[in-house]
This record gives structure tokens, sequence and C-alpha cells, in this order.
């Protein structure tokens, strides 16, 4: 693993330098922040897919017609840009690999969730529980990505 982090990380080591122990040390500590810190741009893709996603379900429930078609081509360039972005990145925190694919599987079944009620359940006339059944959708449909960014946040932080 090491010398994977060395080879990502672009580090040149001459075989004839010898390093002290303290040296060494020294180095690995600065390889282990620099991957602490490429890490740290999943919990902000993280927070900001989730509150997106927020503001995409409300703008779906609540609004017209118009705001519904704004919302659903900013959604889909919001996701042809961030794959590009996350495909761009290089090096992975392993704190990034495990909370990936629980995060992932989460966003994908309350956003199915989310078009299911909105499909078959959710009231088309305006009442007194359309508002907050709308918020109710949008905040767990957003919530995997939200707890999956916070989580991240304060693992990259401490370490």
């Amino acid at each position: 693993m090491l010398v994977n982090l060395l080879s990502t990380c672009r580090l040149e080591v001459r075989v004839n330098d010898r390093l002290s122990a303290e040296e060494a040390l020294r180095e690995i500590d600065q390889i282990g922040g620099s991957v602490r810190r490429s890490g740290r741009w999943a919990s902000r893709w993280m927070l900001v897919l989730g509150i997106g996603a927020v503001v995409y379900w409300l703008a779906m429930l609540l609004g017209g017609e118009t705001l519904r078609d704004i919302a659903g081509w900013g959604w889909l360039v919001f996701v042809a840009c961030s794959v590009i972005y996350v495909f761009r990145q290089r090096v992975f925190s392993r704190a990034v690999w495990r909370l990936q694919w629980p995060v992932a599987a989460g966003f994908v079944l309350t956003s199915a969730a989310a078009t299911l009620f909105a499909a078959f359940l959710m009231p088309d006339e305006p009442g007194p529980l359309r508002i907050p059944l709308a918020v109710l959708i949008a905040v767990v449909a957003g919530a995997p990505p939200i707890w999956g960014g916070w989580l991240l946040r304060h693992r990259e932080v401490a370490g």
C-alpha cells in the first residue's frame, strides 16, 4: 500500500538515499496528510449532492411545470459534471472507499422510494398534508449523501 501511495503522490526516492527513522516517519506522516486532504473533496461533494437532492425533490413535488423543467435539466447537468469530477480524482482515502457503497445504495433506494411516492401516493390537490409530505420525502431522499458527507468530513478531519 505504501508503494501505491508513493507512486500516486509522485514521490521519487533514490535507492542510495538513506533516511533516518525520524525522517521516514515524517515522510509517512506527510503522505498520510496528503491522502486525508485528498479525501476531503468527497465529503464536500456528498454534502452538495444531498442538499441538491433535497432542492430537486422540493422543486419537483411543489413547483410548477417550468420549475420542474429547470430542476430536471439542472439535475442532469449536475450529475454529468459530478461524474466527470469524481472520476478525475486520483487519490482516495480508506474512509471514502468504506462509505461510498453504503451511501450510494442508500441514495438509490431513497431516490427510488421518493420517485414511487411522487408517482403514486402524492396528493395532486393542494392540501394541509402536501407540503409536509413533500418536505419529508425531499429530506429522506437527500439524507444518505448528507449523512455520508458529514461522517466523512469528521473522519477526514480527525485523521
